[in-house]
């Protein structure tokens, strides 16, 4: 009522933590469609999951790809820049997913004036979050023409996970292996020993991501997906974290954060 949107999305990412968020937005708010953003780095199996979830349940899907739609080549950026680490997440970030929500506001917004509000469904919640994502008490974020709402904010895990057992929708197994929706897998926050993870999920990810530092390393890169470029490394200025411009990657940075955390401690 008070952005009076054009178009209404519930982004959908295949992990199972997204599910219930967009169950409710497709059976509570009219008009309501899904979206999937595909970087172009991640487990096809799971974003087959999403697939044939939205197929069996009557949502109309908008599958958004970095690549094709957008010409943004993942495989392409660590060629030229290296693998991201975390100084490079923001770059990743605005060329794999927020170029996409571009391409998707550019289609939902034809024939609409300029000004047109397009709101994007989150399921972001305050117990799967930390105050330093910046998302502590804001349920609702606007950006330019955007508008992030996450109507199940304040659920609990417990609240959140009844909702999914009870609307019937079975888990996706890929999420349940990985530990995450598979939907992304840039490594800017990858931890060691975690290429092993993906591998056993996605053979093909793991022979994909080893091919590629082989070559970067014949191109002079020193580190790998798993790896942090050298201080003052060729990427380290690509970007700052910018959380309320990042709605997507909340729970990568997250889990940054908290293991940075617990090296602090590990270290006092």
């Amino acid at each position: 009522e008070r952005y009076k949107p054009v178009r209404v999305f519930a982004g959908l990412s295949g992990g199972n933590g997204s599910v219930p968020a967009v169950h409710w937005a497709m059976n509570n708010v009219p008009g309501c469609e899904v979206m999937h953003l595909n970087t172009g780095i991640g487990v096809e199996r799971s974003r087959q999951w999403a697939r044939d979830l939205c197929k069996a349940q009557g949502w109309p899907l908008h599958e958004i790809r970095a690549l094709e739609d957008c010409g943004q080549d993942y495989d392409a950026l660590v060629r030229q820049y290296g693998f991201p680490g975390p100084d490079g997440h923001a770059m990743m970030y605005q060329r794999l997913k927020e170029r996409c929500i571009w391409e998707l506001m550019r289609r939902a917004k034809q024939g609409h004036p300029r000004s047109a509000k397009v709101l994007f469904i989150t399921g972001i919640r305050h117990a799967d979050s930390i105050v330093r994502t910046g998302y502590v008490g804001r349920e609702v974020n606007k950006y330019r023409g955007q508008v992030w709402a996450n109507p199940l904010y304040w659920w609990t895990n417990e609240e959140n996970e009844a909702y999914r057992a009870a609307s019937g929708i079975g888990r996706n197994p890929v999420a349940d292996q990985l530990g995450m929706s598979g939907e992304c897998g840039c490594g800017a926050f990858a931890q060691r020993g975690e290429l092993k993870r993906w591998e056993a999920v996605d053979p093909s990810f793991g022979v994909r991501i080893r091919n590629l530092e082989a070559e970067c390393m014949t191109r002079g890169f020193t580190w790998g997906w798993e790896g942090r470029p050298p201080k003052g490394g060729f990427n380290a200025e690509q970007g700052t974290l910018d959380l309320p411009q990042m709605p997507l990657c909340t729970n990568c940075v997250k889990s940054a954060v908290v293991q940075a955390e617990l090296a602090d401690e590990v270290n006092s």
